[in-house]
């Protein structure tokens, strides 16, 4: 039995320990789970009643931080779910290097860490034999990350675009179909939950440049850092520009593009036929390989689809470690 621990006990840290808690993947118990007032701990495991709305507030609850729970005799699986921090990957990147020099396998959402420190996290696993599943870092529960790794790692990915913000999307969607201005479809996806209080890092084109960055470097091997990405927002979209696009039939979408000009994200125009032009908070992603040649995926990119990619990575941690045995 997998004894796994949640860090990062938000709206995915708390869907997914009701899933885990309900036993929805066998062979995997809940232990543990933490935020940051403290945490609690049940070697025997949770159950469905014992999941609090608050930590805190919960029987046992221990104020301490997670790194105390973060220890091999307690777990053999940790979930990393802390806010993404694009200044130091902190907490979650102590967490994450914590777990594997422990010889946890860890299977995160978080942009942070694997963004900043992909070659040293994927180094320290494979000195540990530990595994390090991200799917859920990019794309929600979009299979971008293992549809390379499994099914197409025979073939070369020569280049990629797509769309990886669902908020924006949602904006951009609204001042092309309802015409409405920046500012009201900013309010309304906030009223709406599709957009943050402070919804900087997606306006600015930061996230879809973090997620932009594990890709590229984790399925094309190539090294780079944020800085070294070219990065514009759509806080400059007009809603002339958008009608302007429309009567040409196309349309304004952010799209990150990884090419032979490097990374960039920017608001770019796009024919409405595109396969990759989606709309409302849709993601898309092109693939460029050198034999199968141009394949998008479309899908869902942040919610409840993302539980669906950390649960799928949960299942790779029971199938490896069952064939280890």
């Amino acid at each position: 039995m997998i004894k796994c621990i949640i860090v990062g006990y938000g709206f995915l840290g708390k869907r997914l320990a009701r899933e885990l808690a309900a036993g929805k993947i066998a062979g995997v118990k809940l232990a543990g789970i933490a935020s940051s007032k403290g945490y609690i701990y049940r070697a025997d495991g949770l159950a469905h009643e014992d999941l609090p709305e608050r930590i805190d507030r919960a029987r046992g609850f221990e104020e301490a931080p997670a790194s105390e729970m973060i220890r091999r005799e307690l777990a053999d699986l940790l979930v990393e779910l802390t806010p993404t921090n694009i200044e130091s990957g902190e907490p979650g990147l102590s967490h994450i290097r914590q777990a594997l020099e422990e010889g946890m396998d860890v299977v995160t959402a978080n942009k942070g860490p694997i963004a900043l420190a992909f070659e040293e996290l994927s180094s320290l696993a494979e000195e540990r034999g530990s595994l390090l599943l991200y799917e859920a870092t990019v794309g929600g529960g979009i299979p971008l990350i293992s549809l390379q790794k499994r099914c197409l790692m025979a073939d070369e990915l020569l280049s990629l675009r797509g769309i990886l913000n669902g908020t924006t999307n949602y904006i951009l969607s609204r001042m092309h179909f309802e015409e409405m201005t920046f500012e009201l479809a900013l309010r309304e996806a906030q009223m709406l939950g599709i957009a943050e209080r402070d919804p900087t890092l997606d306006l600015e084109g930061v996230d879809t440049a973090l997620k932009l960055l594990i890709l590229a470097n984790s399925l094309m091997g190539l090294r780079k850092k944020l800085s070294e990405v070219k990065i514009r927002g759509i806080t400059k979209v007009t809603s002339e520009a958008i009608a302007a696009a429309k009567e040409s039939g196309m349309t304004i979408k952010l799209i990150g593009v990884v090419g032979e000009n490097g990374l960039s994200v920017a608001p770019r125009l796009i024919r409405l036929n595109d396969p990759l032009c989606v709309h409302g908070t849709l993601n898309a992603v092109n693939f460029n390989h050198r034999i199968l040649g141009n394949l998008t995926i479309i899908g869902e990119g942040a919610g409840e689809s993302t539980v669906s990619a950390l649960l799928n990575d949960i299942y790779e941690v029971v199938r490896a470690r069952s064939r280890r045995l």
